[in-house]
């Protein structure tokens, strides 16, 4: 709400602070400010800091809006309030939740780490409304775009230099990014990369995000009479930086996420001669860079795959059945966050949400992740009701169509990890829910771009 006062009010601004989070997600890794306290992120640095310059232009102004802040407010009005709605709903979760597990339940006391729950609501909450407040068009797209590919190519970079440890990098740099579990993670049996994330699972989800959005480029974007090759060689370059993640759950979510935006390219173009081309390339390219990858890649994938030795499937069992046995103690409201009495430990996103607020908190969760994706869906069905089947997707519905085509993936890997409490990642994630709540906001001089160009 307050990203249209003071010093965020020019739409260039707030674009700029849009891009510094977002690479800053990307890129950058946290710091300590205290041994006691938590580490803070640059990008978090900026929200909070920011969003308490605007309450005190707000508090200035009297409590009041100018004329061409309310204009701003109406185009945003509806989006808005979902977004207002869901988070509110959020916050009364935390509070009925943490009050019955304390006082009720009597599970524990209430601490620190158990305040910055309702931080972490805060952070996403200003992040989408940053993104929702911005007048995207073609020059802003094609600025944001630009960002987002330089990450995109730093990692590209700095992961193949993780693999290959040219002048001994993982030595002297890679620490700066994790230095807890850089060493365990590099140079483990197999080595595994990791990027600029704290864990290579993490890192290999973010791959999946991407080829969101490049995939759907591939797919539904204008390329006239010309194959998109260059598109096609990033979308490589991606999916082999996932294959030395050797994350098996990304793996997965690449999987599912080619098949969803295969079979719509399929149904959408109407069958037609040029997206079975771009079908089969992208099958081919997937299915040789399978067949080339290590045999560490092979080694990982049959370990994950055989249950009956596996240790990676064996803990996810046990913290599974730990965490599903108290759920079922307090189904209702769960047991609160009460992070220094139970373990956040459960490697099922589901089961720690349900465990915390339980099932009613979880599907006010849920509803976080769908909405948008509801909202999208009924968004692209009308254009294609009104534009027809065939036609290239312009730039706001290319934007909803990657995130209907990667929640899929998304709701997998929470099944077995989880996106949420991962600051860096879900602030990423914050970030394309933010820009389909854009794409459905009203906007008076929007062009619909049916050739944006990559």
């Amino acid at each position: 709400m307050f990203w249209n006062n003071g010093i965020t009010r020019r739409n260039e601004h707030r674009l700029f602070l849009l891009v510094t989070v977002m690479l800053s997600a990307m890129i950058l890794p946290s710091f300590t400010i205290h041994p006691s306290l938590p580490n803070i992120r640059l990008d978090e640095l900026l929200l909070f800091s920011i969003f308490g310059l605007n309450v005190l232009f707000f508090i200035r102004n009297r409590f009041r809006f100018r004329e061409k802040e309310k204009e701003e407010l109406r185009l945003q009005k509806k989006e808005l309030k979902l977004i207002i709605i869901i988070f509110a709903l959020l916050t009364i979760s935390y509070f009925i939740s943490n009050f019955y597990g304390v006082y009720i339940k009597k599970a524990g006391y209430y601490g620190l780490r158990d305040v910055m729950e309702l931080v972490t609501f805060f952070k996403y909450f200003l992040v989408i409304t940053l993104v929702l407040s911005i007048d995207i068009k073609r020059a802003e797209f094609d600025f944001l775009s630009k960002a987002f590919l330089s990450g995109i190519i730093f990692l590209l970079l700095f992961g193949w230099g993780q693999h290959l440890n040219p002048l001994n990098l993982n030595t002297w740099l890679s620490p700066y990014f994790n230095q807890q579990h850089w060493e365990h993670l590099i140079t483990g049996n197999p080595a595994r990369v990791l990027g600029t994330f704290d864990n290579p699972n993490f890192f290999g989800i973010f791959t999946v995000i991407a080829l969101a959005y490049f995939t759907v480029r591939y797919f539904f974007g204008e390329d006239g009479d010309k194959f998109p090759w260059k598109l096609l060689i990033l979308i490589g370059l991606v999916i082999k930086l996932e294959f030395l993640t050797i994350s098996r759950t990304a793996l997965f979510g690449i999987a599912l996420l080619f098949t969803v935006l295969s079979i719509w390219s399929f149904l959408y173009h109407k069958r037609n001669k040029k997206v079975i081309i771009k079908i089969l390339a992208l099958f081919l390219l997937t299915l040789l860079l399978f067949l080339t990858a290590s045999a560490d890649f092979f080694y990982r994938l049959h370990e994950g795959l055989d249950f009956s030795t596996s240790t990676s499937f064996q803990g996810h069992m046990d913290r599974w059945g730990a965490a599903i046995g108290s759920i079922w103690e307090s189904p209702v409201f769960g047991w609160g966050t009460q992070k220094y009495v139970m373990t956040t430990l459960v490697d099922n996103e589901y089961a720690l949400y349900a465990r915390r607020y339980g099932f009613v908190g979880l599907a006010i969760y849920l509803s976080l992740f769908l909405l948008p994706w509801v909202q999208g869906l009924k968004n692209i069905r009308r254009k294609a009701g009104e534009l027809g089947r065939g036609v290239p997707f312009d730039q706001p519905t290319q934007l909803i169509a990657a995130y209907i085509a990667v929640l899929p993936s998304i709701f997998v890997f929470n099944f077995l990890a989880g996106i949420f409490y991962n600051l860096q990642l879900m602030t990423i994630f914050a970030i394309c829910m933010g820009l389909v709540y854009n794409s459905l906001r009203e906007k008076p001089d929007l062009i619909n771009d049916s050739a944006v160009k990559s």
